[in-house]
């Protein structure tokens, strides 16, 4: 619900003309930042914090936030690919998984670590069988996995074909992944964000193509559009409370449509909001390090659990230690990746 409060206010507050995603970097980095902050306090309530209804319930936005990063993942791609005018290499795949290897690498020896520390065994045969792409060696590595098949399938579309069919391909065979993975009942984590991620390659291709962004309402119109969106949202990610209003509706069903609808009206809206969000000063964005949040967490999570039994105090220090550790992280990655 605060959520959804603060989606409505800043659709009122903020002005219609808006600019495109791509001259919204550092509104990007900031709210990449912030989403990867959302991700580590709704994994500290749902798996570390006693059960409290309504701390879940306004801090459950993980997959909404990763959501957002796919999203984010498919517009900076297909947009960087064609402002650069050049060919698809070997060294632009290159250079890309490295830069998300590495600091998957470090991660997952810094959680092996943190397992010792808290007198955990480790497996080491599903360490150096597995690697990263098993939870058992990184917390929430499944992110990687996904990411890396993203870019490898993104490389495979866009060298060989022209920009409009290569789109469509990708369109074609993600939505057939979907279903297939569905079908097999594969986890739903990794299912939830893919439309987020052709959501961000049509808007960048739409961007590419119009060179402009704009709406054919009025003003009142825009804002009275936008905020049935949030009111969707609300509709779809407290649907627990709408059903206490609401009993006739079928819990099962609501959930599952919930699920798979909440993740794209969350896109539409925090959008809207980016492309028209003012220039953030050098202070505030510092925000560059989301993915090393996203993947230390594990490690540094379990240490403070491990260290800090009051559950606020938990959330707030190991909230702040994943940050300082994720730095550190960003600033090692950094350094590896310029030898490779």
């Amino acid at each position: 619900m605060i959520l959804s409060f603060v989606f409505l206010v800043l659709v009122w507050c903020l002005p219609i003309k808006g600019k495109m995603v791509c001259e919204q970097r550092e509104q990007s980095q900031l709210l990449k930042f912030i989403a990867s902050l959302l991700v580590v306090i709704g994994h500290q309530a749902g798996f570390y914090c006693s059960p409290n209804e309504l701390f879940m319930s306004e801090t459950g936005v993980g997959t909404l936030c990763v959501s957002f990063f796919l999203f984010m993942s498919g517009y900076g791609l297909l947009y960087s690919r064609v402002k650069r005018q050049q060919r698809l290499s070997a060294l632009w795949l290159k250079k890309r998984m490295i830069k998300l290897v590495v600091p998957a690498l470090t991660a997952m020896a810094l959680y092996v670590v943190a397992e010792i520390a808290v007198g955990k065994q480790v497996d080491w045969s599903c360490l150096f069988k597995y690697w990263f792409v098993s939870d058992t060696n990184l917390r929430y590595g499944w992110y990687v996995s996904e990411i890396i098949i993203l870019y490898v399938a993104f490389f495979a579309f866009y060298r060989s074909c022209s920009i409009k069919k290569a789109t469509l391909l990708s369109c074609i065979t993600i939505g057939i992944a979907i279903c297939i993975m569905v079908a097999i009942k594969c986890a739903i984590w990794y299912v939830l964000g893919l439309p987020c991620f052709l959501m961000g390659l049509l808007l960048a291709y739409h961007d590419i193509e119009t060179k402009h962004f704009y709406f054919h309402l009025s003003q009142l119109q825009i804002k009275l559009l936008l905020s049935f969106m949030v009111f969707c949202f609300f509709f779809l990610k407290d649907f627990e409370m709408v059903q206490q209003a609401v009993p006739m509706l079928d819990k099962w069903r609501y959930a599952l449509a919930s699920k798979f609808l909440m993740n794209v009206v969350f896109i539409v809206v925090v959008t809207y909001i980016l492309m028209r969000l003012p220039v953030c000063n050098a202070f505030v964005n510092r925000g560059g390090y989301f993915y090393e949040v996203y993947l230390v967490q594990g490690a540094t999570l379990l240490v403070c659990r491990e260290w800090i039994t009051n559950d606020w105090l938990f959330v707030m220090l190991g909230l702040m230690c994943t940050i300082i550790v994720a730095k550190g992280m960003s600033m090692i990655n950094n350094w590896i990746v310029k030898r490779i």
